[in-house]
C-alpha cells in the first residue's frame, strides 16, 4: 500500500511540474489543494482510504448505536407527502408520526436535483445537483435545519440518503474535475446501468474521495444528522465507506449506517450497522402463492454475513418497490397483516414506508408530482402503534439481539416462532395460508402468557387477554390470523 501511494505522489508531483513549466505569459496553473500522503501510518485514514482496519483504534473498532435497538425507522418521501411538497409542511406531521411509535426519520435525497438529461418533469431525487445543498423545491437549507432541531427536540433521530455511486450531469464536479468520473474507450464520461440522467463516479480517484467524504461530514457536523442510508452501497468500493465512516464517527460515534444492498461481510464488518433484508422481502412476497413457511426462515436467520453487531433492516415496501413494482395492496394482498407483524418482530428493525399507515394502494410517481390522498382514517396507524410499542418496550425485540427459535408446529403453513431475552419472550403464530387451518399444535415451552395482539384474518385486536399453552393445542385459524404473545420466561 506504501508503494502505491508513493507512486502516486510522485505521478502527481511530476504533473505538477510539467503544468508549472509553461511560459511566464502563459496563465499561472491552479493548485491542486489535494495531497497524497506520501508514507501513510498503517491504519491511518487517508484521502478516502482506509489504509488498515485491524489497527487498535478506539474509532476503528465495530460499535453500534444503542438507539438502533429500538429503531423505528420511517421513510420520508418529500416531494410527495403534501401537496407543497415542502419541509415545513411535512414537520406538521411529526406529531403524528411520533405518536405512532416512528423514532426514526430516512429522508430521501434532499438535494437539488440536475437538470441535464432529466427523467420527466421533475427529475430523480438521485441526480444529485449539490452534495451540501438543499432542493429548493423542498425549501431552504434553513427549513431543513428548522425540521432537524424540531425533530431532534422531539426524540426523532434523522438519517439522510446518501448517493456515492454517481452525480447529475449538472453537479459542478462534472465540468470541473473531469477525472473524478468513469469513462468509456471513446472518452464520454458514462452512466451506471440505465441510469442515464446521472454521471458514474470514478473511485479510483482519492481527490474525489476526499471530498465526497467531507460533504458527508458537513451534514453531521453542520446540520447535526444522525447518519446515512448509502444508495446502491455496493456500487462503492468498501475501503471508501470504511474511510467515511471513521471520518463521521470521530465527530459523532453514534450515527446509523444503513446500506441498500442485501449483507456481506465486507460491509457489516466495520461501515454498516445494517442493511436491506432483501431475502425476507422475496420470502414474504411468495407467500401470497401458498408456499410452505419453512422458507421464510431463511430470510429471518442472521447468517455470518451480520458480523457482530450489525443486523438486517426488514421491509416490505420503499420508493423502489412502490414505485416500479406496485403498491403494498398490490403485491402482498391479504398477507400483508401478518408479513407486516412479522417485519416488527424479526431480527434487526422494521420500515415504513410513505402513507404505509393507510394502506395506501397507488404506485406513487417517481418524476412527476403525485401527492399522497391522505385519508382522515388511517387504516393501519393502530396496527403501527401497537407492534411500534412493543418494539420499544420488550428486550427480547432489541436490534441487536441475535435468539431467535422456530417453534414446531404440525402443519406446514403454520409459522410460529419466539425471540428471548433475559426474562422477556415474545411468541408470533400465524397461519400464513389462503384457506383455513383445522386442528393444528404449536410445541410451546410455557403455560402461561398475554396475548398483546391477536388478527382474525378481518379485524385487529390490541387489548390484552390472558391463554395458556393449551389455547393453542388443535385449534383452527383463518386465512392470515395470527397471534402475538408476550411470555415471563421464568413461567
Amino acid at each position: 500500500m506504501k508503494r502505491i501511494l508513493a507512486l502516486a505522489l510522485a505521478v502527481i508531483m511530476i504533473l505538477s511540474l510539467v503544468a508549472c513549466s509553461g511560459s511566464s505569459g502563459e496563465t499561472e496553473v491552479k493548485k491542486n489543494e489535494y495531497t497524497m500522503s506520501a508514507d501513510p501510518k498503517e491504519g491511518s485514514v487517508i484521502d478516502g482510504l482506509m489504509t488498515d482496519i485491524s489497527i487498535s483504534d478506539p474509532i476503528l473498532t465495530k460499535t453500534t448505536a444503542s438507539w438502533l435497538d429500538t429503531c423505528i425507522l420511517y421513510e420520508v418521501n418529500v416531494r410527495q407527502y403534501t401537496e407543497e411538497g415542502t419541509f415545513k409542511a411535512f414537520e406538521k406531521h411529526l406529531d403524528r408520526l411520533k405518536d405512532m411509535g416512528v423514532n426514526t426519520l430516512w429522508f430521501m435525497p434532499i438535494h437539488p436535483i440536475s437538470e441535464t438529461e432529466r427523467k420527466g418533469t421533475l427529475g430523480s431525487y438521485y441526480a444529485v445537483d449539490d452534495y451540501t445543498a438543499v432542493n429548493p423545491e423542498f425549501g431552504t437549507i434553513e427549513d431543513f435545519q428548522h425540521l432537524v432541531d424540531k425533530a431532534h427536540k422531539m426524540g426523532f433521530k434523522v438519517i439522510l440518503d446518501w448517493v456515492a455511486n454517481h452525480t447529475g450531469w449538472d453537479n459542478a464536479w462534472v465540468s470541473e474535475h473531469d477525472d473524478w468520473f468513469m469513462h468509456d474507450e471513446s472518452g464520454e464520461i458514462t452512466s451506471p446501468y440505465d441510469w442515464t440522467d446521472t454521471a458514474e463516479l470514478n473511485f479510483d480517484n482519492y481527490e474525489m474521495r476526499a471530498e465526497m467524504i467531507k460533504s458527508m461530514q458537513y451534514w453531521i457536523e453542520e446540520v447535526g444528522i444522525d447518519g446515512f442510508r448509502c444508495d446502491h452501497a455496493i456500487g462503492v468500493p468498501v475501503s471508501f465507506w470504511n474511510a467515511a465512516v471513521y471520518k463521521l464517527k470521530s465527530i459523532n460515534s453514534e450515527i446509523m449506517m444503513l446500506a441498500e444492498v442485501s449483507a456481506a461481510q465486507s460491509l457489516t464488518k466495520y461501515a454498516f450497522d445494517t442493511c436491506y433484508n432483501d431475502p425476507l422481502y422475496s420470502q414474504a412476497m411468495a407467500i401470497k402463492g401458498g408456499v410452505a413457511t419453512s422458507t421464510i426462515q431463511q430470510g429471518m436467520t442472521l447468517n455470518a454475513n451480520y458480523v457482530e453487531g450489525s443486523f438486517p433492516m426488514n421491509y416490505l415496501d420503499n420508493h423502489d418497490k412502490n414505485s416500479y413494482d406496485g403498491s403494498i395492496v398490490d403485491r402482498f394482498g391479504d398477507t400483508y397483516e401478518p408479513l407486516l407483524a412479522l417485519s416488527f418482530l424479526s431480527p434487526g428493525f422494521p420500515l415504513i414506508y410513505t402513507a404505509n399507515e393507510q394502506g395506501y394502494d397507488h404506485e406513487i410517481e417517481f418524476f412527476e408530482k403525485d401527492a399522497v390522498k391522505w385519508e382522515d382514517e388511517l387504516k393501519y396507524e393502530e396496527f403501527f402503534t401497537k407492534l411500534s410499542k412493543l418494539k420499544v418496550e420488550n428486550k427480547a425485540l432489541a436490534s441487536t439481539n441475535t435468539d431467535l427459535e422456530f417453534l414446531d408446529v404440525d402443519n406446514s403453513h403454520i409459522f410460529a416462532f419466539s425471540r428471548t431475552s433475559g426474562d422477556n419472550k415474545v411468541v408470533y403464530i400465524s397461519n400464513l395460508y389462503f384457506e383455513e387451518i383445522k386442528d393444528a399444535g404449536v410445541t410451546l415451552d410455557f403455560e402461561n402468557a398475554k396475548c398483546v395482539m391477536h388478527y382474525d384474518g378481518e379485524i385487529l385486536d390490541t387489548k390484552e387477554v390472558d391463554v395458556t399453552k393449551a389455547d393453542f393445542e388443535n385449534k383452527s385459524y383463518n386465512p392470515y390470523e395470527f397471534y402475538i404473545l408476550t411470555v415471563n420466561a421464568q413461567n
